[in-house]
């Protein structure tokens, strides 16, 4: 508070103990006339009770709770002229939270497809938004590498042919009894080594994301270009590669998520974390979807958050990635003495240290500090003591600020 200090200088005892009563909001000081004092002596004085009266006022402020709502004087026409806006607050039950979260797949439910080798993209079938099959060609891939793959991947085959002719071979000379069977065991072990080499070099192909199909990719695009293949069915997410652009290996080409199953991961205080339970019911007003807490973690992260996982069961018009606005209907309420209102999130403005709301009444707006429960980018919930037909300002908030600030 900004200390006034105001000289009065009067001969009547009773002005001096009005004055000395009034020293929380005036420093005030006396000198009568009958004790002959000096202004040097008397502005001595005032020093004294000028300290006195700031020792006392901190204190006096610090025990002296929160004084009445300042109205601000203001008929329709000038509500009008600062833009101001007002509207309801809804009465909430004890048992709800306010949070915000983030859309995601299920776990298992999102992949990424990435460069099996050096190469390059020389042709691409689908962009970010389209929807695709299990197995469905997602682009042209062309590296030396690849080729080369192919070429073992064919000479092990050969290698097969050559070991399984020659196991029929010596398994005749066995029933003729021309060699004995420890040479046809030998020749038998060379046939399952050269059978698994095959299998080692198509499992290379296949987990490259290509497959082993050399014959069709090299009538219809070259022996070292293959096809990138969907692994699940989804919508492409994410597209980082253009035709014609050099990769690594390792480097992502694409991501791809079925979004027929969604999740919401929550990230609220641990003490609001605490109040949830696996069943709370969770929803997403501005997407009109709904969903379930299935788990909630006790633990906090660095910026001491705490997180839950809700499945949606309604999915409503949410999309893979966006963050949106919460209401949690907690089963366990919360027991409380004061009134909740859920109030739009601009209606609140911090000052002095509080949270105020500007509450319309008939002949303006008063601002009153609230308690913020919870909050999210949309809504807030608040603990007051309001009419259940309460108005509060949720535009031209700036304007009122400043009459506030200029009325202290």
């Amino acid at each position: 508070m900004n200390a006034r200090v105001t000289e009065v200088w009067s001969d009547d005892p009773i002005t001096m103990r009005e004055a000395v009563a009034d020293c929380d909001l005036v420093f005030s000081w006396f000198v009568w006339k009958e004790l002959g004092m000096s202004n040097s002596i008397g502005s001595k004085i005032l020093s004294g009770l000028t300290l006195c009266c700031a020792l006392g006022t901190g204190f006096s402020h610090a025990q002296t709770p929160a004084t009445q709502p300042k109205l601000l004087a203001l008929d329709a026409k000038q509500q009008a002229a600062l833009g101001v806006q007002v509207a309801t607050p809804l009465a909430a039950n004890t048992a709800q939270l306010l949070a915000s979260a983030t859309v995601n797949t299920l776990p298992g439910k999102d992949v990424t497809v990435s460069a099996p080798y050096p190469g390059q993209l020389s042709r691409l079938w689908v962009g970010v938004g389209d929807r695709v099959k299990a197995g469905a060609a997602l682009a042209q891939f062309t590296s030396p590498m690849l080729g080369e793959a192919r070429r073992q991947w064919q000479e092990a085959q050969l290698e097969l042919k050559n070991a399984n002719s020659a196991l029929q071979r010596d398994q005749a000379m066995l029933d003729e009894g021309i060699i004995p069977a420890v040479r046809v065991q030998i020749t038998r072990n060379k046939q399952e080594a050269a059978q698994a080499l095959v299998q080692a070099r198509e499992a290379e192909l296949r987990a490259a994301g290509i497959g082993a199909n050399a014959d069709h990719d090299k009538a219809t695009m070259g022996y070292a270009s293959g096809t990138l293949t969907a692994p699940i069915a989804g919508v492409v997410t994410q597209a980082f590669a253009a035709v014609g652009q050099r990769v690594e290996p390792g480097a992502v080409l694409f991501k791809l998520a079925d979004d027929s199953s969604l999740q919401l991961d929550i990230q609220l205080a641990s003490d609001k974390a605490a109040q949830l339970q696996v069943g709370d019911a969770v929803l997403v007003p501005s997407r009109e979807a709904q969903a379930k807490i299935v788990g909630v973690s006790r633990a906090v992260d660095a910026s001491q958050l705490a997180k839950a996982r809700a499945v949606v069961t309604q999915p409503g018009r949410l999309q893979v990635g966006e963050v949106v606005a919460i209401t949690v209907q907690a089963k366990a309420p919360t027991a409380t003495s004061v009134a909740r209102w859920l109030v739009p999130a601009r209606a609140l403005t911090p000052w002095n240290n509080q949270s105020l709301v500007f509450v319309r009444q008939s002949t303006g707006f008063s601002a009153q500090p609230v308690r913020v429960l919870s909050s999210n980018d949309d809504m807030a919930l608040v603990e007051a003591n309001w009419p259940a037909n309460a108005q509060v300002a949720i535009s031209g908030i700036a304007a009122l600020r400043a009459l506030l600030q200029k009325d202290e």
